[in-house]
């Protein structure tokens, strides 16, 4: 029985990864966490709270202060000169009216990234720091061929006629195996590693969608014309107005407006860096997808947090099985007497 189930444990750690397609999902964590390593380190995130806040306080101050004063030195309201900037300039129009529901999407995904990033960061050491997660598939296959051999090799040496070690070395070997697939596994922290990697995946569902990216996308490409024709024609457009060049016009609203000439001066940057960001997201969709399915999808709650059971299971079922086998109860009372029977006790309890 014992060699039976070492050898059946064998086969199921060999079929369950390929079957479950977790060479192609694991590809898809490492692909996810390859590119967004550097923008969720402790440094990437708070680069990029600050340009949020840089941008946040510029269309602030834009909004509340520079356009207001603008407007009463043309003896206008706010909203018409809005109106005025808005016929003329219509990506700037349309800017600063989706502004104030885009940057609320972009304050969400980035305050998820910072509550996110110590996940991020303890899911990228599965199975360790120095092991890919494409490697977890190994932590299947190998320990599966092991058992198959040492579980096949046992059995038909346990049926071949006279005395021989191979069924014992057998469960000697499998209950060694099992010591380590277990022990490896606590000692490496996969509960917790997975289970960080389960809030991470519950966390960016939302937005590694095709709704998400489309979402994300269109927001970046109004932020990014209001930004582009803010900076080539709506402000000299009204540094000829004010009878200056826009260089002028700039530093005027620089020296007057800090948070505007700031955000100015560094816009194309920050627009540049989300940019990348929300490329980067659409080009993960399907990837973040695989990642998700591991082992099986779920839209509610990730099942990543099943997979260490799936190494400690049958690691605990190898210690207690074949070592009780290994026992003198186990092998059916059988001493080391002389008696004739011993061997066919021995290979009958293996078995």
């Amino acid at each position: 029985m014992a060699l039976a189930l070492v050898l059946l444990l064998g086969i199921g750690l060999i079929v369950f990864p390929l079957a479950d397609g977790l060479p192609k999902k694991t590809q898809g964590v490492d692909n996810v966490q390859d590119t967004f390593r550097d923008a969720m380190s402790k440094e990437g995130l708070k680069t990029s709270r600050d340009d949020l806040v840089t941008m946040q306080l510029m269309l602030k101050q834009l909004k509340t202060e520079t356009l207001p004063q603008l407007a009463a030195r043309n003896g206008q309201t706010p909203e018409q000169l809005q109106v005025l900037l808005g016929s003329v300039f219509p990506a700037v129009g349309k800017g600063l009216k989706d502004v104030d529901t885009i940057m609320p999407r972009f304050e969400h995904l980035v305050t998820v990234m910072e509550q996110q990033g110590p996940n991020f960061r303890t899911a990228d050491e599965i199975p360790t720091a120095d092991v890919p997660n494409t490697g977890v598939t190994y932590l299947f296959l190998v320990p599966g061929i092991i058992l198959t051999v040492v579980g096949a090799a046992g059995l038909f040496f346990s049926f071949r006629p006279g005395r021989s070690v191979v069924p014992t070395i057998a469960l000697a070997t499998s209950v060694a195996l099992g010591v380590v697939m277990v022990a490896g596994t606590l000692a490496t922290d996969q509960l917790g590693k997975t289970k960080a990697a389960a809030e991470m995946f519950d966390a960016f569902r939302p937005t590694f969608t095709q709704e998400g990216y489309t979402q994300s996308r269109d927001d970046m490409n109004t932020l990014k014309a209001f930004a582009d024709e803010m900076q080539t024609k709506a402000i000299p457009f009204l540094a000829a107005a004010a009878k200056q060049t826009p260089e002028q016009y700039t530093a005027g609203l620089s020296s007057q407006y800090q948070e505007v000439g700031k955000g100015l001066a560094q816009t194309p940057r920050i627009l540049h860096r989300f940019d990348s960001m929300v490329n980067d997201i659409g080009t993960n969709v399907d990837s973040f997808h695989q990642a998700d399915s591991i082992p099986s999808y779920d839209a509610k709650n990730s099942k990543v947090e099943q997979v260490p059971w799936y190494i400690l299971i049958p690691g605990i079922a190898l210690i207690l099985v074949p070592g009780i086998a290994l026992l003198p109860l186990g092998r059916g009372g059988a001493s080391a007497s002389g008696s004739s029977d011993a061997p066919a006790n021995r290979a009958a309890s293996a078995v």
